[in-house]
């Protein structure tokens, strides 16, 4: 995969500020949150790394799936490809992956060359409402820090459920938020594409489960690590601070505002009021949407 920039190199991102509220305007988040996360300065605040807890959470989620080899695994908004190259990899099972943005999807092309996978990992363009997989094509599905993303949670999950084979399970990983009681600029659209603004709050993504048809068998914490992914991005704020790239962060107030939000969501994750949740369910046997709750 081709490395960053230096950092006085990247592209400005503050060219983002206008693309990003256009194509909220259209309602377009997934195009909104496609083109800040394919952003270089984007991906080297973040780490490379795209959702809490990193790769240790992505080796519990397929853990919890108890994947093995010949199993057939979806993962929905993958990214660049890093979570379904290491599920093939360690666990040996067949892998499709679908990402909205073309940039995220060329990644994880070139990360499958690289690991050797070809053929045993497939990645796509796609919309995780309208997925393109015949029914019961997959015995597990994955979503990392993407339901938060998405317009549509409920005909996400349909989908899901859809291309799940009967007694399949789905691990969900995903922003939760008290909205109300975060500072207003969460609410907004660049709030939107930080994972906050369109995040659930506690206990909303079983109540979705369970009217598309899943059980839910397993529920984690790990706010820690949505607090350990805002201190490093605090701490990479703070360095690109002492270059002199105060535009660096495409908001109003430059990076001393973005530094006072980090801290913001730092302070609610300490408060109970914004957090990240893992979730398991299994599929039921009946249509998605019954929401009969069979054992």
């Amino acid at each position: 995969m081709n490395a960053l920039p230096p950092l006085n190199e990247m592209p400005d991102p503050s060219v983002l500020t206008g693309e990003i509220e256009g194509l909220l305007a259209q309602g377009d988040v997934g195009a909104c949150c496609a083109l800040a996360y394919e952003h270089p300065a984007i991906r080297w605040l973040l780490g490379e790394e795209l959702h809490p807890g990193g790769v240790p959470l992505t080796r519990r989620t397929l853990e919890l799936l108890d994947l093995s080899a010949g199993d057939r695994l979806l993962d929905v908004a993958g990214g660049d490809g890093a979570t379904a190259v290491l599920a093939a990899a360690e666990r040996g099972c067949d892998v499709a992956g679908i990402e909205y943005g073309a940039g995220g999807v060329e990644r994880a092309r070139e990360r499958i060359e690289e690991a050797g996978l070809v053929g045993l990992v497939e990645f796509s363009c796609g919309d995780a409402h309208w997925l393109p997989f015949d029914d019961a094509s997959f015995d597990a599905v994955i979503s990392e820090c993407a339901m938060c993303l998405l317009g549509d949670k409920g005909k996400a999950l349909a989908e899901i459920h859809r291309v799940l084979a009967p007694g399949g399970l789905v691990a969900i990983s995903d922003v939760v938020a008290h909205l109300d009681r975060l500072p207003d600029f969460f609410a907004t659209a660049f709030g939107t594409v930080a994972c906050v603004g369109g995040a659930l709050p506690p206990g909303a993504h079983e109540e979705l489960l369970a009217s598309a048809g899943f059980v839910v068998i397993c529920e984690e914490d790990h706010s820690g690590a949505a607090d350990a992914m805002a201190a490093r991005i605090e701490d990479r704020l703070r360095g690109a601070k002492v270059l002199g790239l105060d535009g660096f962060a495409p908001i109003d107030g430059g990076i001393g505002a973005a530094i006072e939000l980090v801290r913001a969501a730092r302070r609610a994750i300490s408060a109970g009021d914004l957090g990240y949740r893992l979730i398991v369910a299994r599929r039921e046997n009946g249509a998605s949407g019954s929401g009969a709750l069979a054992a």
